[in-house]
């Protein structure tokens, strides 16, 4: 149950699918395909860290 989990609230990632799943001090961003019905890890991240910065210099997916 992959989409049980929230969509990033900023845009672009919002329009975009990308979700979210927090493990620990980490957060898990994840997009999910219903065509293959595949997810796909975008980036794990310290929680500490600037998200939205690091976001931005993540290559479109």
């Amino acid at each position: 149950m992959p989409e049980r989990n929230p969509l990033y609230k900023d845009e672009p990632w919002h329009s975009r699918g990308l979700r979210f799943l927090p493990v620990k001090n980490y957060l898990l961003l994840y997009t999910v395909s219903k065509e293959t019905n595949t997810v796909s890890i975008v980036r794990i991240l310290y929680s500490g860290m600037d998200i939205s910065r690091q976001l931005e210099e993540t290559i479109d997916f």
